[in-house]
């Protein structure tokens, strides 16, 4: 009997244990949504962002909602033009997940 060819497992993204912040240098925050300013909208949304090899957003999504759909569109539109330096595993880059916390918080009056 002969035994069929074995497939190479693949990894999976590597998990980053921390906030896209610190690999992130290009890294706009989400504009605070003017109708949610006048509403008096705040709230934290939680994304699920992974990065390709080369540093960019392949996707992401809300993981943990604001409560306000205007608040969750405005962190996934601001997250989708970060540029990130990705992880490396055996010295390649590598694809890489992680969450990532945006507060909107209004200040003042």
């Amino acid at each position: 009997m002969i035994d069929p060819p074995r497939m190479p497992l693949t990894a999976g993204p590597v998990a980053l244990g921390s906030e896209l912040s610190v690999a992130c240098p290009e890294r706009a925050p989400p504009g605070y949504p003017a109708t949610s300013r006048r509403l008096g909208e705040s709230g934290i949304v939680v994304l699920r962002v992974e990065l390709d090899e080369q540093g960019l957003v392949a996707t992401a999504r809300v993981d943990s909602a604001s409560g306000f759909d205007r608040l969750d569109q405005a962190a996934l539109t601001a997250v989708k033009s970060w540029r990130c330096t990705p992880p490396r595993r055996d010295g390649k880059p590598v694809r890489a997940v992680a969450r990532q916390p945006f507060h909107f918080v209004l200040q003042g009056s």
